[in-house]
């Protein structure tokens, strides 16, 4: 390792130029604050290419002097070490001269170093022109003993050498790995850990994309299967309506041509059989008709005979009649010849009186009866017909309305009682809304109303309607069915009401609930009431009941009317006897007038009787044989219009019969035509026998290809398809690529398992050095502590191949000062002189190197704050040491931090409107004589 000799400076700071010697093993650098004492070490960091102090750097301290270029320029040792290399090899010459030029070049500070043999001035340094590179250089240096060790610590700024033992032990640890360079091995091995890691995670990175991918492939594949199966739809569609329609369809018209033959064969028969009937029924006339002519002579004959015999009768008949009023009227007269004699005129009046009121009064019941009987004939043929009985009220109300062109409906009907056992309840209901009249338009209801108000009609006309919901179960509305809409409020007042069997079932509901029970008992909020009525008017049922009653009415009717004129026969018979004996007629003159011919006509009676009955036998013969004729006439013509009606049905039969055999042959013709129009569509090998028979198997009808054509139409056309025949390229390329992907992601993870078993295995190796290091550093420390009468003790932490071990690996060190036992780095129980003796251990064991021992150190004020005896322990423990010291320290400062100091460096303030600082004064210890 080699040591400074000299520095000389050219305008660094404020310092234009001046030399320095640095020849002696502890150098002290004194002055006031802001005098220059770290500027001044800066440089020697500056000249070794090491960072300055705090947050400064080279360039701040050639900002202040407004010169273009510096330079730095060291005097060094280059004598041979225990092995007998000299540190600057090949350079052979015992000092080295070391410089930095600082150049401004386009706005910007750049540096450039040399290495030349000898005591080399700068002007001789830039003449020569061999300048090395930043990385050139620092080689050169480490060549000569400046190791990273040495170059972190002299790194350290000021007042961080006495805190030191300070720091925790892994921060320690860290700082030991860091000055002997392990730690950029570990942080490499780290980097390459994180890097490995940040491979995994782009690992998985990938395979996300992989899954993302996969799942686009997937959506590809299922936009490919909708492209196939779209163009399997088309593929199926053209088939069926190229091929197999046409091959299905003549299929269908072979086998209609085939199954048409039995029939059509079997309607010519049938045509043939019709003919032979119709011939034999035409026969069958001629002779029916040849034998009713016959028989049409003979009942015209048989009438005649009939008549005559008809007049005969009525002859006798009516001589008879004659002969017997003659005789009645002298029986007459004889009568009332007997009866005036003695008669009680006064009673005969009575009894006059009394017929004729009774007449009046049977003739008024006739005719109330009669008046009675029209109204039920029209109600009867309404009944009869289906249709409802209308009072003359309502319809002459519903005149009015169709006059003025408002359609209209009644509301019985709209209504049927679906349960005959509660017709009675819903009658009772509906009673007062027999006659309610709706209207079809809303709009209607002004006119509608203007027209009631008119005729003065008593019941409601309703225009606004609403449809009958799904109604409550058990409600009066479920048993009511209306066949269109219905007022809104009547069917809320049906559903309101409840069904209840008897009035215990109805009293067990709540007190706010309507009920009624089949018979018609009604229970409302006011109470209780029957409103069964006693007639029925809604329904079918209504209908039906009303015409057994109306028909049952009708026959009592015509009963008491027959009743009736029988009894006016009797009370005016009664009346006219009595009114003729009153009027005392002269009858036993007639009778004495009218002997002879009343003598006569008794005479006469049994002739005459003989006559009626002779003439009554002959005509009854006449009637029979007449009847006779007219019977066999009336089977014969019976016979013939049987005949005639089989002919005519024979001959419908035959027209229907010879049309459908036409209109067959037509058919059949066609249907040949359309066998040989698409039989030379077909190809003959996809015609035969077999090939459509298994056509048939598949497809039974033309029909059903059909469904099949419209089914795949349909899903063509509702199916949500891949048209796009790019889709397939698409899947390909998708395909490719998650191949690809998944075999990169393959290699990738096989050489990331492979670099992190090389990664951890070369970690594992590399675990070795850094025992070696914490081993070589606890050596320094004991070595260090044995010079200065210090103990240690070090704990060596437990290194292995683990990310938490070396994450957690510490190191302990332990210090016993005069024997007084073992204390921490940083306990609290060390004086400060101690703490600053323990940071100095940790400090030079840092920088120390066996095999090139010698050696500087940088120092920023290590002498702060201590006393006079630590100054002094501080100070032998420096001279024990064979590393050069340059050492800062204030000038309020005890004159024993001198003591160890053999060259002393005084630095001072820039005076006041000076451009430049004084350079620094040497003072020098005196040599001892011996």
């Amino acid at each position: 390792m080699f040591d400074f000799r000299s520095l000389e400076v050219v305008h660094w700071d404020y310092w234009k130029r001046f030399s320095l010697p640095l020849d002696t093993n502890i150098v002290t650098v004194v002055g006031p604050n802001g005098s220059g004492k770290t500027t001044l070490l800066d440089a020697l960091r500056t000249l070794l290419t090491i960072d300055c102090a705090g947050n400064r750097d080279y360039k701040s301290y050639l900002r202040h002097n407004g010169q273009p270029f510096a330079w730095l320029r060291a005097r060094v040792g280059n004598v041979p070490g225990p092995s007998g290399e000299r540190p600057f090899f090949p350079i052979m010459d015992r000092e080295v001269t070391l410089a930095c030029r600082i150049q401004k070049k386009g706005g910007e500070w750049t540096r450039q170093y040399a290495v030349l043999g000898g005591d080399v001035s700068v002007e001789d340094i830039a003449e020569r022109n061999e300048f090395l590179g930043l990385r050139e250089y620092r080689v050169r240096l480490e060549g000569a003993g400046l190791s990273q060790a040495i170059r972190r610590v002299l790194t350290l700024e000021q007042g961080a050498t006495d805190k030191l033992c300070q720091l925790p032990p892994k921060q320690l640890l860290d700082l030991v790995f860091d000055v002997f360079g392990d730690k950029t091995v570990l942080d490499d091995y780290q980097r390459a850990r994180n890097e490995q890691v940040e491979a995994d995670r782009e690992l998985h990175g990938l395979e996300q994309q992989l899954s993302l991918i996969g799942i686009s492939l997937q959506e590809a594949e299922a936009r490919s299967r909708s492209y196939g199966e779209w163009n399997d739809l088309k593929r199926e569609r053209t088939a069926l309506v190229a091929d197999i329609l046409p091959r299905t369809e003549l299929a269908d018209v072979a086998a209609s041509l085939r199954g048409a033959r039995p029939a059509l064969n079997g309607l010519k028969r049938r045509v043939a059989e019709l003919k032979r009937q119709d011939g034999d029924l035409t026969d069958q006339l001629a002779r029916l008709d040849a034998t009713g002519e016959r028989l049409a002579g003979e009942q015209n004959e048989a009438d005649h005979a009939r008549q005559a015999t008809r007049k005969s009768l009525d002859a006798a008949r009516a001589a008879l009649a004659q002969n017997e009023l003659v005789i009645n009227q002298e029986n007459r007269l004889r009568q009332t010849v007997a009866a005036q004699d003695g008669a009680n005129h006064e009673q005969l009046a009575t009894i006059a009186r009394d017929a004729r009121a009774r007449l009046r009064v049977l003739q008024d019941d006739e005719a109330a009866l009669r008046q009675e009987l029209g109204t039920l004939t029209g109600k009867l043929s309404a009944w009869r017909s289906g249709r409802r009985y209308t009072p003359d009220f309502e319809a002459a109300f519903r005149r009015a309305l169709d006059e003025a062109g408002i359609r209209h409906s009644m509301l019985s009907e709209i209504v049927e009682i679906t349960q005959p056992r509660w017709q009675p309840a819903v009658e009772a209901v509906l009673a007062g809304y027999r006659h309610v009249v709706l209207l079809d338009d809303p709009r209607d209801r002004e006119a509608a109303w203007k027209i009631g108000e008119s005729m003065r009609y008593k019941h409601f006309v309703v225009a606004e309607r609403a449809p009958a919901d799904t109604p409550a179960r058990g409600s009066l509305l479920e048993v009511v069915e209306f066949s269109a809409a219905a007022p809104d409020w009547l069917l809320r007042n049906l559903e309101r009401i409840r069904r209840v069997d008897d009035i215990a079932e109805g009293s067990r509901l709540g007190r706010e609930q309507d009920w009624i029970t089949p018979q018609g008992y009604f229970r409302e909020r006011r109470g209780g009431r029957h409103l069964g009525v006693d007639d029925m008017y809604f329904g079918a049922a209504a209908r039906e009941r009303q015409l057994r009653d109306g028909e049952a009415r009708l026959l009592d009717i015509e009963g008491r009317l027959r009743a009736i004129a029988d009894e006016r026969k009797r009370a005016s018979a009664q009346a006219n006897d009595a009114e003729s004996i009153l009027r005392g007629a002269n009858a036993s003159s007639q009778l004495a007038d009218r002997t002879d011919e009343f003598n006569d006509a008794r005479d006469q009676q049994p002739r005459l009787q003989e006559d009626v009955q002779r003439t009554a036998d002959s005509h009854v013969a006449a009637e029979q044989h007449y009847e006779a004729v007219r019977e066999t006439r009336t089977k014969t013509s019976l016979a013939r219009d049987q005949a005639a009606r089989e002919q005519v049905a024979v001959r419908r039969q035959l027209v229907d019969a010879e049309r459908q055999l036409h209109q067959m042959r037509g058919e059949q013709a066609e249907r040949l035509k359309a066998f040989r129009a698409r039989r030379v569509h077909v190809p003959l090998a996809r015609r035969t026998r077999g090939a459509m028979a298994a056509l048939r198997d598949d497809y039974q009808s033309p029909s059903e290809v059909r469904r099949a054509i419209e089914r795949v139409e349909r899903r063509l056309e509702e199916g949500h398809w891949e048209t796009d025949p790019s889709v397939l390229s698409l899947r390909d390329k998708l395909f490719a690529d998650h191949d690809g992907l998944k075999g990169d992601l393959d290699r990738r993870r096989v050489h990331l398992e492979r670099a992190s078993r090389i990664t951890h295995e070369a970690r594992g190796a590399y675990i070795q050095v850094l025992r070696n290091t914490v081993r070589r550093y606890a050596k320094n420390l004991k070595v260090l502590a044995d010079l200065a009468g210090i103990g240690v003790d070090v704990d060596l932490p437990e290194l292995t191949n683990d990310d938490l071990a070396l994450s957690s690996a510490a190191l302990h060190v332990r210090f016993e000062f005069d024997k007084k036992g073992w204390i921490g780095m940083d306990d609290g129980e060390a004086s400060g002189g101690q703490q600053v003796m323990k940071s100095l251990l940790l400090l030079v064991a840092l920088m120390r190197d066996e095999d090139r021992p010698g050696g500087f150190v940088f120092i920023d004020e290590p002498f702060a704050h201590l006393d006079i005896f630590n100054i002094d322990k501080v100070g032998a423990f420096l001279k024990s040491t064979r590393a050069q010291y340059i050492l800062t320290t204030p000038a309020t400062h005890n004159v024993n931090v001198f003591q160890p100091s053999d060259l002393t460096l005084v630095t001072s303030k820039r005076r006041p409107g000076a451009t430049w600082a004084q350079p620094l004064a040497v003072l020098r210890r005196r040599a001892e004589v011996a």
